[in-house]
């Protein structure tokens, strides 16, 4: 098959580990997908079969993690939920340009606006999927650390 940007010819790898930097965070990685690479450039294409799916999944993984959310995460949430910055500054109740600070890494977020935004995740992506908010979501909320570690790397398979 040939690749739609070079024109070259590509060939399938399949099973392999691909490091998602498309979806705007550093550290989720795909297990066991199969790989485009260009046989020219080598450049380097996932297929992914599920996409929608796995945004849901990454949002999640996201939105639970025990530790304070960076910029770039909060950012991951908003987009998922098809969301442009003004409207969720408005469910959150701030101004754009603090969430822009927010997103951009230049401003800490708060432990209240960090419990809001995973809440409003979950609430907003619920509603959109006609489901109800998982049981027992506030607490696993609550139970996030006060200080930020390294980050964690998200493994999909």
């Amino acid at each position: 098959m040939k690749r739609e940007l070079c024109k070259c010819e590509t060939a399938i790898e399949r099973n392999q580990r691909y490091h998602y930097t498309e979806c705007g965070l550093d550290n989720v990685y795909l297990e066991n997908i199969d790989v485009r690479v260009c046989q020219a450039c080598s450049e380097r294409s996932p297929i992914i079969p599920r996409i929608t799916e796995l945004h849901v999944t990454i949002g999640q993984a996201v939105a639970l993690q025990n530790v304070p959310m960076a910029g770039k995460e909060t950012r991951f949430l908003r987009q998922h939920l098809g969301l442009k910055a003004k409207e969720w500054a408005v469910f959150l109740r701030i101004d754009t340009a603090t969430l822009s600070r927010w997103e951009n890494g230049g401003q800490m977020i708060g432990p209240q606006a960090d419990s809001l935004m995973r809440l409003m995740y979950f609430y907003l992506l619920a509603e959109k999927q006609g489901r109800a908010i998982p049981e027992h979501l506030a607490d696993q909320i609550a139970a996030v650390v006060s200080q930020k570690s390294d980050a964690m790397a998200l493994l999909v398979n």
